[in-house]
């Protein structure tokens, strides 16, 4: 390989260098980041177990949601009903 550094995108790359490369930079992440790594044990695991607000959905969201639960209990009948009916 010649002197210069391999770019972020080249299949050669390994994950870190991507991982890193596709970082966030700004001053506030690494300020954030920075802080979670002075972070205790015992407050890390305090910080990371409060709830996070729900998103908050668009109509087109919600019902492709909606749809996507309706199609998993159909799947699941389905997968029940031929399991009992091979039983037989």
């Amino acid at each position: 390989m010649s002197g210069r550094a391999r770019r972020s995108d080249d299949p050669r790359c390994g994950e870190d260098a991507r991982a890193f490369a596709e970082r966030d930079w700004t001053p506030s992440a690494l300020a954030q980041e920075e802080l979670i790594e002075y972070l205790e044990r015992d407050q890390l695991a305090a910080e990371t177990m409060k709830p996070v607000p729900r998103a908050h959905l668009g109509a087109r969201a919600a019902v492709a949601l909606w749809a996507l639960r309706v199609f998993v209990v159909i799947v699941g009948a389905m997968v029940i009903y031929t399991f009992v009916a091979e039983l037989h």
